[in-house]
């Protein structure tokens, strides 16, 4: 089955077997823990004291099942995010695991809550590329190679390649661009 929040996959086995440890909190139990998870991922690092507390009070294996518990609920926070999965279609996704009803509106609530912000720090925290700021070639036709004089903030690499190894790269650039602008313009269409 392909689920939104995996980004239209196949959910992962960890994630399914978890569930079945989330199933066994409470719902108020939950929301706390997910509330948690969340405020970690908004302003790390994530309060494991307060989790320690809260999960004691269960009648699990305090130490193994909260940190998995906690991987899984941070593994589902940020793929809904990723994917830009709505929340009513997490909570049907989430029941369809095998996740109780009350449980899974409880995740939805604080999802619902700190969607924005969560969306904001993961922009700012995500893979950033540094620009160019300079690009010069040198093309030595007597070697069949080419010399890139590439400088990025502030630092300039030079690269010596030869006219194969050009070719590929060319290739693989025309191959992944269209990838790339497809990317960008479904970011745009998210926010």
């Amino acid at each position: 089955m392909k689920f939104r929040f995996c980004g239209k996959s196949d959910c992962p086995d960890w994630i399914q077997a978890i569930i079945t440890i989330l199933s066994k909190l409470s719902s108020v139990k939950l929301k706390l823990l997910t509330q948690i998870v969340v405020d970690g991922i908004i302003d790390p690092p994530l309060n494991l004291e307060k989790a320690v507390k809260l999960f004691s009070e269960s009648k699990l294996d305090s130490n193994l099942d909260l940190k998995a518990c906690i991987s899984c609920l941070r593994y589902i926070v940020i793929s809904t995010i990723r994917f830009a999965c709505e929340t009513t279609a997490l909570q049907t996704e989430l029941q369809q695991l095998g996740l109780p009803r009350e449980h899974s509106l409880a995740i939805k609530k604080v999802l619902d809550t700190k969607q924005d912000l969560i969306v904001e720090i993961l922009e700012k925290t995500s893979l950033k590329v540094d620009p160019f700021e300079a690009l010069s070639v040198e093309v030595y036709k007597e070697s069949n190679c080419a010399v890139l004089n590439i400088t990025v903030d502030g630092k300039t690499n030079q690269v010596t390649m030869m006219e194969h190894t050009i070719d590929v790269l060319l290739k693989n650039l025309r191959e992944l661009k269209p990838k790339m602008e497809e990317l960008n313009a479904y970011k745009f269409k998210t926010t």
